[in-house]
């Protein structure tokens, strides 16, 4: 009786939503598409609205976000967030995961897969190391804080961490009570030319073992998904698992050594090498990638 009636809610709401759509697209002076939406998520106050295509998701978003930014506002007393997503990236993104939790036995990862699959959370949390440095670290741990304990790190040197990026990862952690703490970390003069001259993504590795850091540490700063060494494991999360994520208020954007480093011809290839695979494995939008790329590279 309760599937039903959830059921019966969910029709009723994916309703409202296309009527509502459909009537902001007409008072804005937009012309009038023909749209499925094929699914619905609600996780508290966040809405997830799957559609059948691309084309139907860039009829809800409308020009410059237009659509589904007045349909946030009208429904604002439900919902803080509402994303749209392609149904098709969804069941994608689902066999990803059945594939990771296939593959490797590791509590860690059935752990990560079970929360996304099924939305189960362990019963005893875990502790796990996540670094906060740059780009969408901070998303990393707000989706890790979920199923784990986690600690935030961060290597602090000008060069890595501007102050106003220090700013806002101390403001977000505060606010969700998550432990955090800065590591000093030291370069030469000459260790910063061969970083930028190198093109420095991925460099903290070598740095996490020679710490000592133990356990599993959750980093960006990786040029590939696992690395695991004697003292515990080193994972990228979004390598492993590419959730497309909307940039707002909390993406720190890339570390100074990086922007330095595109200014040098053979590290803007492989800057963008590195966005086209993102986009590839389903992480960004094509449209993001293009404008993340021009930003950068100028």
């Amino acid at each position: 009786m309760q599937d039903r009636q959830s059921l019966q809610s969910k029709i009723q709401l994916i309703n409202e939503i296309k009527e509502r759509v459909s009537r902001i697209r007409e008072n804005l002076g937009l012309s009038k598409a023909l749209f499925d939406i094929v699914d619905i998520k609600v996780d508290g106050k966040i809405l997830t609205i799957y559609t059948k295509n691309r084309s139907d998701k860039s009829t809800i978003i409308g020009p410059g976000g237009w659509v589904v930014g007045k349909l946030r506002e009208e429904m604002k007393d439900r919902f803080e967030i509402i994303r749209v997503e392609d149904y098709t990236d969804k069941v994608l993104f689902e066999k990803r995961v059945e594939t990771i939790k296939s593959l490797f036995n590791d509590d860690i990862f059935q752990d990560i897969c079970n929360y996304f699959l099924y939305g189960e959370i362990p019963k005893k949390k875990r502790d796990v190391i996540c670094l906060v440095q740059c780009q969408y670290d901070l998303y990393v741990v707000d989706i890790l804080s979920n199923i784990f304990n986690v600690k935030a790190l961060t290597y602090d040197f000008p060069a890595l961490v501007p102050q106003k990026t220090k700013e806002k990862i101390l403001d977000f952690l505060n606010k969700r009570n998550i432990e955090h703490e800065f590591l000093k970390i030291n370069f030469t003069k000459d260790e910063i030319k061969n970083l930028i001259n190198s093109f420095p993504c991925g460099f903290l590795k070598d740095k996490i073992i020679k710490d000592g850091l133990k356990g599993e540490i959750f980093t960006s700063c990786l040029n590939c998904g696992i690395f695991k060494y004697d003292n515990g494991i080193i994972i990228n999360f979004f390598e492993l698992f590419p959730i497309k994520i909307k940039k707002d208020e909390n993406y720190l954007n890339y570390c100074p050594l990086c922007i330095q480093s595109c200014k040098i011809e053979k590290n803007k290839e492989k800057f963008i090498k590195k966005v086209v695979k993102d986009v590839y494995r389903g992480f960004k939008e094509p449209t993001d990638a293009s404008e993340e790329i021009l930003s950068i590279i100028k």
